[in-house]
């Protein structure tokens, strides 16, 4: 997995946060697992990430130093 796509996920949780907070304050079904699904593929995307920012030997040298 590139990080592309690891913040490619990390966004569309971002982006799916959005419509479930506009479901919930219009009280439409489903808005509560709306939400938890965005948050999920949020957490997702965040530990992928953040795998990736770690795993880079650049970042090794950086921390180092």
């Amino acid at each position: 997995m590139k990080t592309k796509h690891a913040l490619f996920i990390l966004i569309a949780g971002i982006c799916l946060d959005f419509p479930g907070a506009m479901m919930k304050i219009m009280h439409y079904p489903y808005a509560h697992e709306v939400l938890f699904a965005a948050m999920v593929i949020k957490i997702v995307g965040f530990v992928l990430l953040t795998y990736k920012v770690v795993k880079n030997p650049k970042v090794r040298e950086f921390f180092n130093s």
